[in-house]
């Protein structure tokens, strides 16, 4: 812990003291945010890597591919989880400097409380303008790559994975089947079925077939051949034969259209003005509005966690007395508020009305906290902290012989198992 005086000799001497106090508790906060960050991150990383691993087991695709397809996710995971990295870095940091009673040290040697908080506002600032980074440019633009990406994979696994003679699964739904490969890509002998529709399946056979791109679209240009239509419903089958026909790949890998696009990859430019043609907004006008306020609102929510857990946690203590309360509080606000923001984003779809509720909820809750820590007071007097404090341990204390009659019961019920396993094992 730096040294300070607690009688600083003159004005300059207390503001050196002071910034050197706020670049210490700084890196402390930083350092955690990024640990809990970069831990969160991770561990979601690899549950989304594990459930697309059947593109290097069952797609032919190599592990350059898997990677760059799990980690174009990235700044959409990294966006959601920032505010609960900054609870969990602010807290073990507040939490180690009163352990410690650094806090009480500082605020003891002429710290302000606004002074001693400044640190937190300054990272809470500092992750509110990381997150509106990839709530308005980086998340879309990278779910616009990963629908690219796709749009390339699957390609190639037509014109390059899918193997001669084999059926093989393209997405869902969807099977493609080649009897033969012809010197410079193109194939021979090709059958499509396509079960991705609720009411009808549909067939494609032709005689042969080349993948060509046109813009940001992928097709399967199909010659001589048919297309077998079939209602799942009725057993009637209609035929169209035809001389040319190009297959959409990238109706089936995100690309083009509104079946396959998603409002989380249309760029914040294109909510704010979108096209009168676009077909995903001729569709969805809804999911336009829905996600351009559910990222503005978004980055709010840094801000709002780092001043309730400041109102909460931000006064200097000595000793670890009703820490924990504190803790628990703090944690149980943050989420009810983003539980109540969540259903409220969701329900814009139905009524626009919740628009004003998804503005509402952050910023009422960022006033107020403000306003507590301007007036230098506790989200919770200590009187009154006390007081739920002794009601909680009276409360433990009267359910306590309830809780070893059960304990009871459970080693009872685990006696009889064991006894029971021994004899099997004579």
């Amino acid at each position: 812990m730096p040294r300070f005086h607690s009688r600083p000799e003159s004005r300059n001497e207390t503001r050196m003291g002071l910034n050197l106090i706020e670049r210490y508790i700084f890196k402390k906060a930083l350092l955690s945010f990024l640990i809990a960050g970069g831990g969160l991150v991770g561990v979601l990383w690899v549950v989304r890597a594990v459930q697309t691993v059947d593109v290097i087991m069952s797609k032919g695709q190599g592990i350059v591919t898997y990677l760059q397809m799990t980690l174009l996710g990235i700044p959409t995971l990294a966006a959601a989880i920032a505010p609960l990295a900054l609870l969990i870095g602010l807290i073990r940091t507040i939490n180690g400097l009163n352990d410690d009673s650094e806090m009480v040290v500082m605020h003891a040697s002429g710290a302000s409380r606004i002074s001693l908080l400044k640190p937190f506002l300054a990272l809470s600032l500092l992750v509110t303008l990381l997150v509106y980074t990839l709530h308005l440019w980086a998340g879309p633009a990278s779910m616009q790559e990963l629908r690219n990406f796709i749009t390339k994979v699957r390609a190639d696994l037509v014109s390059v994975v899918v193997k001669e003679g084999a059926f093989q699964d393209i997405g869902t739904g969807l099977t493609f089947h080649v009897a033969e490969r012809v010197p410079g890509g193109s194939l021979r002998g090709v059958l499509i079925t396509d079960t991705r529709s609720e009411k009808e399946n549909f067939t494609y056979l032709a005689q042969s077939g080349d993948v060509t791109k046109q813009g940001d679209k992928t097709y399967l240009v199909l010659r001589n051949g048919q297309i077998q239509r079939q209602t799942k419903d009725q057993s009637n089958l209609s035929i169209v034969r035809f001389s040319s026909y190009a297959f959409n790949l990238s109706s089936f890998s995100g690309g083009g259209g509104a079946a396959g696009r998603s409002q989380q990859e249309v760029s914040t430019y294109h909510l704010l003005f979108p096209d009168p043609k676009d077909p995903l907004y001729k569709a969805h006008p809804q999911r336009f509005t829905s996600e351009l306020h559910i990222r503005l609102t978004g980055g709010l929510y840094p801000l709002m966690v780092g001043l309730v857990v400041l109102a909460f946690l931000g006064m200097p203590h000595s000793h670890r007395q009703g820490q924990t309360l504190l803790v628990t509080l703090a944690c149980l606000d943050i989420v009810a508020l983003r539980g109540l923001a969540i259903m409220a984003e969701g329900a814009i779809r139905g009524n626009p009305i919740w628009i004003y509720a998804t503005w509402f909820i952050p910023l009422s809750a960022i006033a107020f906290a403000s306003w507590l820590i301007w007036r230098d007071k506790a989200a919770l007097s200590p009187e009154l902290l006390a007081k739920i404090d002794n009601q909680l341990t009276g409360l433990a204390q009267r359910t306590a012989p309830l809780r070893a009659r059960l304990a009871g019961y459970g080693r009872k019920a685990k006696q009889p198992s064991a006894m029971a396993g021994a004899g099997a094992a004579q």
